[in-house]
């Protein structure tokens, strides 16, 4: 949200007036209502989720927080909740038309906290350090919506139903969404604002950069969820046999992953069979991904000729733009790459498309490719 692109570059100490306050260590302060997007008293945690660096006496948790970077989380389907309460819920998330099983979130280092994961219709929420399941979400799928009917398990001890359904709802949109948003903390904290930020750190590391107090907050997104599915860690693998068990049991071939790319832009790293393989098999060669990129400007990009040969052969477009208007050709010429601006040009690539004021020869000369500039003029 711009507010969070211009609080960011301030330091602000705004106390929450008439309100006597203990000098704590970490001296957190207070965002009133007017001063944020949600129109709620927050705190801010930086000074502590942002500074503070989280340690283990024990050496399996410590290696456990850091254990996620090959986990597809299907190892974590059998195992339950470590508490048995349920509650019935009707939270609801924007997906693409369906959500493939997979990864929704790897934690990277010990100050990420949980790791989650979505496999046979459910969420699942996984205490990074400890390698358990915490919680279970139990979900349909509607008009591109993912349903939340049923969460069984806790967050935190003997928490309320209000509580089960913020914390779930800030890890959707902090872990898996990227987005900046308030972290919900126990009200019974709120007068000592170390002890909060302390929990807050504990529970949610480096993703609490905000606090709030409320029983329930409504966080708004245009983002979509979508998961690193199983086809595409496959794919990334470059596992023929796995890419083909995964199209068996349903998988869509040209879904998004996490990072908005498709399958055929996850390919690209790996030999031309996979490309083959998928392209064959209904993938389509045009597909774009969520900042409108097309496979054949991702071949270009990495200067993968058998690549760009397979694709336009596969009735790639040439001259598709991303969202920003940028052809294949443009990119080609700016990185100066030369024997695929002259397989562009002989597929027609038009040289007088134009993008935020730059042509593909605009971009040549900017970069003093003499021998692009003279294909190009």
């Amino acid at each position: 949200m711009t507010f969070w692109n211009n609080f960011f570059g301030k330091e602000k100490n705004n106390k929450s007036e008439n309100k006597e306050e203990k000098k704590n260590q970490y001296d957190l302060s207070w965002i009133q209502p007017n001063q944020n997007p949600w129109n709620i008293e927050l705190l801010d945690l930086r000074p502590i989720s942002q500074t503070m660096l989280s340690s283990s006496k024990d050496p399996k948790m410590a290696s456990n927080a850091i254990s996620y970077n090959q986990e597809d989380g299907l190892i974590f389907l059998n195992q339950n909740p470590k508490s048995n309460k349920s509650i019935e819920s009707n939270l609801s998330f924007p997906i693409d038309s369906t959500l493939e099983n997979g990864v929704l979130f790897i934690p990277s280092s010990m100050e990420n906290k949980w790791a989650i994961y979505f496999h046979q219709n459910k969420l699942l929420f996984i205490r990074s350090w400890l390698r358990e399941v915490f919680v279970v979400a139990e979900t349909t799928e509607e008009n591109s919506q993912l349903n939340v009917t049923k969460i069984n398990g806790e967050f935190t001890d003997n928490e309320t139903k209000e509580f089960t359904e913020s914390v779930l709802k800030f890890l959707i949109h902090s872990h898996i969404l990227k987005e900046t948003v308030p972290a919900p903390i126990p009200i019974e904290l709120k007068e000592n604002t170390d002890n909060a930020g302390l929990w807050a750190f504990s529970s949610f590391g480096n993703m609490a950069q905000f606090g709030h107090f409320e029983k329930s907050i409504t966080y708004s997104t245009e983002s979509k969820i979508r998961s690193h599915s199983l086809l595409h860690i496959a794919i990334a693998r470059g596992e023929l046999d796995k890419i083909k068990e995964e199209l068996e049991k349903g998988a869509n071939i040209n879904s998004l992953a996490g990072d908005g790319l498709s399958t055929l832009q996850w390919c690209l790293g790996n030999k031309t069979d996979i490309l083959e393989f998928l392209l064959k098999n209904g993938a389509n060669p045009n597909i774009e991904s969520v900042e409108g990129a097309t496979p054949i400007m991702n071949a270009v990009q990495s200067n993968q000729m058998e690549h760009l040969k397979m694709l336009i052969n596969n009735k790639a477009d040439v001259n598709k733009q991303d969202n920003r208007g940028f052809t294949a050709l443009h990119r080609a010429a700016e990185m100066g790459h030369i024997e695929i601006v002259k397989e562009l040009l002989r597929n027609g690539a038009k040289k007088e498309i134009e993008a935020e004021g730059h042509t593909a020869l605009s971009l040549a000369k900017a970069r003093e490719n003499k021998e692009i500039i003279e294909m190009l003029e």
